[in-house]
């Protein structure tokens, strides 16, 4: 009798610390979602939290039917989120289209080139994106990425500008890199030549020999009709419109792949900004700021795909989404010290009050754009400084060679800086 006493009472107490561990988990995954993922509080139609778990939904109408798409229990979350660096021929997407988590993941050594303790990133794979493609001010003007004033004196221009923005992005990065490796880090690049993208050809060369076949892929399944086939084939399409229409999204997916095959610890993805108020961007603006985005701020319509909804599982119950905001903290932060240029806030900018969550950390942003929801990795989405800015555009200006130009020099500098100290900031972490 003494016995089965005692085991109904440690069944029972068993039983009360489990349910006050799994509850604690649901607050916690809740106020994650309120925080940083549902912008708009119009998602609780695609997921539930309780205390069996997290089930997603492909529709409204499936959770009311009680149709899940994807049950992980709490005990499976540790396993669901080692399948990325450890499964061989299983990714996390293809265990979320399963259903549920059926089977822990076989081990796939990732590989590391031998470390060299005297350098303080060898430890660390790091992706560099260049954001953009134009090598040149004419595929700038086909991406509506480039700055381009005449002169005029009476704003201040005593010269005439002419850059576009991925000329700045991959000049930064290529110096970025060599600033890395030279710390012993391993460093891969989407992007590995001036005007290149992610294909590892120019637009220009992708157009000869893939968009036709690019074409017909959407058709087949159903991203556009005939009529559509048709004009996107014939002379009326413009190469601006193959670019936007076609080529964009699908060179956006080709970075998150590669990256993501590459299994980086983290990755630096680097723009430069505009004013957004500068209507036409005719003349130079008075404005300055620099901020950075992570994943999350997902509108109504963004859960409509099963990758969509895939990610934002993802971005919920794994630790990249916390990971994005302490390393976006110390490079926005490396920003200010470096280019002494301020950090917006929130009323600094239109897209950050009316698309954005503002984290804990100043100038760090929650914005679903493609890449802060398609990189599985910690990441920094840099937006430094007003390239059409009165003094920033006649510094950006200089060299054609934009690796040698000194305001470039020092935005590589500043990713340069705050990725140290991100890697102090994790080391003492995880040192406690």
């Amino acid at each position: 009798m003494r016995l089965l006493l005692l085991t109904f009472l440690f069944f029972t107490n068993f039983c009360i610390a489990q349910d006050t561990t799994n509850q604690s988990k649901m607050k916690y995954y809740i106020e994650k979602v309120e925080k940083y993922l549902d912008r708009e509080k119009a998602l609780s139609s695609f997921y539930s939290i309780s205390k069996e778990g997290i089930k997603m939904y492909a529709s409204p109408k499936d959770k009311l039917n009680n149709k899940k798409e994807f049950l992980i229990r709490w005990n499976e979350i540790q396993i669901f989120n080692e399948f990325e660096f450890y499964e061989c021929n299983r990714t996390r997407f293809d265990t979320y289209k399963l259903g549920v988590v059926s089977s822990g993941p076989g081990l796939c050594e990732r590989y590391f080139k031998p470390k060299d303790t005297t350098k303080q990133l060898s430890d660390y794979k790091i992706a560099i994106d260049a954001g953009h493609t134009a090598g040149d001010i004419t595929m700038g003007e086909i991406e509506k990425k480039d700055v381009k004033f005449k002169r005029d004196t009476t704003n201040g221009l005593n010269d005439s500008i002419s850059f576009a923005e991925g000329m700045l992005t991959f000049a930064t990065a290529k110096l970025l890199k060599e600033k890395l490796e030279a710390e012993g880090a391993q460093v891969f690049m989407t992007r590995t030549f001036n005007g290149g993208t992610a294909f590892g050809v120019t637009f220009d060369d992708w157009l000869k020999t893939s968009y036709k076949n690019a074409v017909d892929s959407l058709f087949k399944i159903g991203e556009i009709n005939a009529d559509k086939k048709e004009w996107f084939l014939n002379n009326k399409c413009t190469k601006r419109d193959k670019f936007r229409l076609i080529f964009k999204d699908i060179e956006l997916q080709k970075r998150g792949e590669i990256i993501n095959n590459y299994y980086p610890d983290f990755t630096i993805i680097i723009h430069y900004n505009v004013d957004e108020t500068n209507t036409g961007w005719t003349k130079p603006s008075n404005k300055d700021f620099d901020m950075t985005f992570v994943g999350g701020a997902f509108m109504k319509n963004d859960l409509s795909t099963i990758d969509k909804r895939f990610e934002f599982l993802r971005l919920l119950i794994s630790d990249d989404l916390e990971k994005s905001i302490t390393l976006s903290s110390a490079v926005v932060t490396s920003f200010e010290k470096t280019l002494l240029v301020k950090t917006a806030t929130i009323n600094d900018a239109k897209y950050l009050r009316q698309s954005c969550f503002a984290t804990n950390e100043k100038g760090v942003y929650c914005r679903n754009l493609q890449l802060t929801r398609f990189v599985h990795s910690a990441l920094v989405y840099g937006e430094t400084l007003y390239q059409d800015n009165i003094n920033e555009c006649k510094l950006l200006n200089k060299e054609t060679d934009k690796t040698k130009n000194e305001r470039v020099q020092q935005v590589a500098e500043a990713y340069y800086q705050g990725i140290l100290n991100y890697i102090s900031i994790s080391s003492k972490t995880k040192s406690k």
